[in-house]
């Protein structure tokens, strides 16, 4: 009994009985101390064992099946968020597969291309399907993705104490470079051994320039670069816009900076920044003579080469997101006082929105000479887009969104909106997959490309569901295990 009592005590109070108590008090002191040592040492390994085992077990945890569905088909929106963006993500994205669905058949095998010219291109009700109205879901995209950058931002500066710093930079960008590659380079992947596998079909040509180009060019969407790159030498070409978001994301911590340094440095600097993107599209487009949307033949080389995807022409809608994230992030109050304010910012967003689609059918014809309005119109329709939603962003949060915010905020859209991002990347695939495998041309008919379009979408979004599962998410879960 007295010796269990002894051994439960500290080590240093025992030895101290002991000396006090025994002629040999100072070697078992010693031989104390060394007990003392060896039991920390084995401590310690046992808690590096436990480490070790904890983070085997969270890596694997993150394949884990049931731990990747949880979650993604919730349609509770995030505490903190803006419920709208789900909506306006969506719609977009459906804006734009419905758009690629028409244009790459229209592009590749059709067997009446007048009738499509006629019908489609001549008539304002098919603004899901004309390349012009189509593509500013791309900027719409854009804007989102600014007014994020800047909001995530400015959290972890508020987290990080109010410091700033190339560390805490640096950190925020390879998060971004983590969220983004794993599906990204998995598509790429998909895209070389899928079409390299596939029996292929009288229309196999795109498929086959997809091979080549991935093949020889991976590393530019490893580096995120590709959008540099003439068109025809770009793997996935659809994935310009994660190259083009993340150089774009990159200059975000620039214009944090400003805006702590002093705001009415970062209003300047964004609008020389604005004007310089805004002036080099429309000098592009009166020197080359570029049509004010994306062609349908190419004829046009210079739009891709040298305007579509390139940064110095894309810019507009991204700063926008920047400024509308700062100010929604630091406000400390709202902007919008009376309903009249309200209801004049509709006014004025609607209208803009609707002039902005209408002269793209106006001006679909490029002219022979440069010419003026083409000019500006291209050098301002993205930016005063991106204004127009900014608008029904702030007035959705501000409470002065009606019906639309209603529609926007919608819970269907919120595991639509988890499974976007693979639904963006995947959908282009199928439909080149399904148009190089077809014997005959396709015949144009509305209720044709209904069907078409409608299959295209239940696919992406149920592929787009498993890849989220499979993919995405297990490596979200793996790098929070890590950090």
């Amino acid at each position: 009994m007295e010796s269990n009592s002894l051994k439960n005590r500290d080590l240093n109070h025992y030895g101290d009985l002991i000396s006090n108590s025994a002629p040999g008090g100072t070697s078992n002191n010693k031989s104390c101390s060394g007990l003392q040592d060896r039991q920390t040492e084995k401590y310690k390994e046992e808690e590096k064992d436990k480490c070790k085992k904890g983070c085997l077990f969270s890596c694997l945890q993150a394949f884990s099946l049931q731990g990747s569905i949880k979650g993604v088909l919730a349609t509770a929106s995030p505490v903190g968020g803006y419920s709208c963006l789900n909506g306006i993500r969506i719609l977009s994205l459906l804006w734009i597969i419905c758009g690629h669905t028409l244009q790459i058949s229209a592009w590749t095998n059709l067997d009446n291309g007048k009738t499509w010219t006629q019908t489609v291109e001549k008539n304002p009700l098919y603004i899901f399907a004309f390349s012009g109205p189509v593509y500013l879901a791309v900027d719409t995209f854009l804007l989102l993705g600014g007014l994020l950058s800047a909001k995530s931002m400015l959290g972890s500066i508020n987290r990080a104490e109010e410091k700033l710093c190339l560390y805490l930079v640096a950190g925020l960008l390879f998060k971004r470079f983590k969220r983004v590659q794993p599906l990204h380079l998995f598509i790429v992947c998909l895209t070389i051994g899928l079409f390299s596998v596939v029996q292929r079909g009288a229309f196999w040509f795109t498929a086959e320039d997809q091979i080549i180009n991935c093949k020889k060019y991976w590393w530019s969407n490893l580096l995120l670069i590709n959008n540099l790159y003439p068109s025809s030498d770009i793997c996935a070409p659809w994935t310009w816009y994660l190259s083009v978001d993340f150089q774009f994301h990159a200059t975000t911590p620039f214009l944090i900076y400003l805006f702590r340094l002093h705001k009415g440095v970062l209003v300047g600097v964004s609008l020389v920044l604005l004007i310089l993107s805004c002036l080099i599209s429309a000098l592009l487009t009166a020197l080359l003579q570029l049509p004010v949307h994306q062609p349908t033949i190419l004829k046009y080389e210079p739009y891709f080469l040298y305007y579509y995807n390139k940064p110095y022409t894309r810019y507009g809608p991204y700063l926008i997101g920047i400024l509308t994230g700062i100010y929604m992030t630091t406000r400390k109050g709202g902007l919008l006082k009376n309903k009249w304010q309200a209801v004049l910012g509709w006014f004025c967003c609607l209208s803009g929105m609707a002039l902005l689609v209408g002269l793209s059918y106006i001006l679909r014809d490029v002219p022979p000479q440069p010419s003026a309005p083409h000019a500006l119109y291209q050098g301002l329709h993205r930016t005063v887009w991106a204004l127009a939603v900014s608008w029904i962003i702030l007035a959705c949060e501000e409470g002065y969104g009606g019906i639309i915010n209603d529609i926007l905020s919608l819970s269907v859209w919120v595991p639509l909106s988890n499974i976007s991002f693979a639904c963006y990347l995947i959908h282009p695939i199928l439909i080149i997959l399904y148009n190089g495998k077809q014997e005959t041309p396709i015949h144009y008919a509305d209720l044709n490309f209904l069907y078409l379009f409608l299959g295209n979408l239940i696919l992406t979004v149920v592929i787009g569901y498993v890849l989220t599962v499979l993919v995405e998410k297990p490596f979200l879960l793996l790098s929070g295990s890590k950090a």
